[in-house]
């Protein structure tokens, strides 16, 4: 079962330097999700690793003399470490710390650090049992306190450590949730009981966090329904995105459809459903484009015209096609790039620049100024409907707009 985390633990960790921790009174341990998801056969790339008995100062100093050190969350008693000779990123290694509230928000509390703090309080510190199993890298030891962690596992339980969790942390509440959906497990009934009663502190959370724990619940739960009706259920949902619902294509998506997956959560804020998530998640530009255009997709007919239309003037066209082709693919239909690749085969245009005729054109035969964006408009239509030929679409153009008529050979020779 550890054989993963030994391997890691080892790179990161070689004896030299555990050897060195163990002179000055440390003890290193793993903790948290790679235990975690261990017991549950999955593979992790979280590489928690605690160091106690060691004040971070010291600590600083010994893995200096090993590899490179980043103090970015040394406040939060973290060092980023990369050992000599290893590439890639750098591995979070910590030092236990208790956190103390200092208000209602997400952010509002002191960090405490120091050598006297010990695993067991860094354990009792963490969200849920089942986060706070710890293996002491050496022997292999595990450190479960009473056994609720793996019980919790066991059961399929999510439990939180301590009542006030919540309350000094509202992120939690979000974390919850997710772990729900991705694990299939359930939120015993106290922990729910608290996220509910707690439910209106989720407002101080950050919209990066709520990107970010949106994103875990759609790309790695196998039912993302699972957390947004739990969202609903708790109350946390209207507090966030009155509109926001469930849908069960949702489930059906592609995991690299996660615009797709926002459009269809926040579908009921119409024509405002992109800047809405904007607000909420802080997502980028493309991908509010996306989401409004998933939104906006679903209201028109799925005929030639229409798309054209619909498809006109957006920007970033690929991505965008990307993201609708998601949602038809989870609706059991026809993909719009295939749709579009056999309108060009057959001579249609899909865009401007691939009508037969130009503005140049249109100017070349009488039209003027706003009558060319209006003649192009109107030709599109026509080559869509009948042929998208240079000839045909300029006799359309003389005819629709009331020019007189001239000959093919004499528009050439203009």
């Amino acid at each position: 079962m550890w054989f993963n985390i030994l391997k890691i633990s080892v790179d990161i960790m070689p004896q030299e330097l555990r050897n060195h921790i163990k002179k000055e009174g440390g003890k290193v341990y793993q903790i948290g999700g790679a235990v975690r998801d261990e017991f549950l056969g999955k593979v992790s790339k979280d590489l928690d690793l605690i160091i106690t008995g060691i004040d971070i100062d010291d600590l600083q100093v010994i893995l200096g003399e090993y590899g490179s050190v980043n103090l970015v969350g040394r406040n939060y008693g973290v060092l980023k470490f990369r050992p000599t000779g290893l590439t890639g990123e750098p591995i979070d290694i910590s030092v236990p710390r208790i956190e103390v509230s200092t208000g209602e928000g997400h952010k509002d509390f002191e960090v405490r650090l120091g050598r006297g703090i010990t695993l067991e309080q860094e354990q009792l510190r963490r969200d849920f049992w089942m986060n706070a199993i710890a293996k002491d890298i050496d022997t292999g030891e595990l450190i479960d306190i009473e056994g609720k962690g793996q019980l919790d596992i066991k059961n399929k339980l999510i439990s939180v450590i301590n009542p006030k969790a919540f309350d000094d942390d509202p992120l939690r509440m979000l974390r919850a949730i997710q772990f729900a959906a991705r694990f299939d497990f359930e939120i015993e009934p106290k922990t729910m009981q608290e996220i509910k009663k707690n439910a209106k502190k989720i407002t101080t959370v950050s919209p990066t966090r709520f990107q970010e724990e949106f994103r875990k619940m759609f790309e790695k739960a196998n039912k993302p329904t699972v957390g947004v009706d739990l969202l609903i259920e708790t109350g946390i949902m209207p507090l966030i995105l009155s509109k926001g619902k469930s849908n069960p294509l949702m489930d059906k998506l592609d995991k690299k459809a996660f615009p797709t997956f926002l459009a269809l959560l926040a579908e009921d804020y119409g024509e405002a459903a992109g800047e809405t998530i904007q607000t909420l998640m802080k997502v980028s530009k493309v991908d509010t484009k996306a989401i409004q255009a998933v939104v906006d997709f679903q209201k028109i007919p799925f005929t030639n015209i229409s798309i054209i239309q619909f498809l006109k003037d957006r920007a970033n066209l690929d991505y965008v096609i990307q993201h609708i082709d998601a949602l038809l693919k989870a609706q059991g239909k026809g993909a719009l790039s295939d749709k579009l690749k056999d309108m060009k085969g057959g001579g249609m245009p899909t865009k401007r620049n691939e009508l037969a005729v130009s503005g140049r054109d249109l100017l070349d035969v009488g039209l003027k100024g706003r009558q060319i964006g209006e003649a192009i408009e109107y030709l599109m239509g026509v080559a869509v409907n009948s042929k998208n030929e240079k000839e045909h679409l300029i006799n359309e153009a003389k005819r629709e707009f009331g020019i007189s008529k001239m000959s093919w050979e004499d528009l050439l020779w203009r």
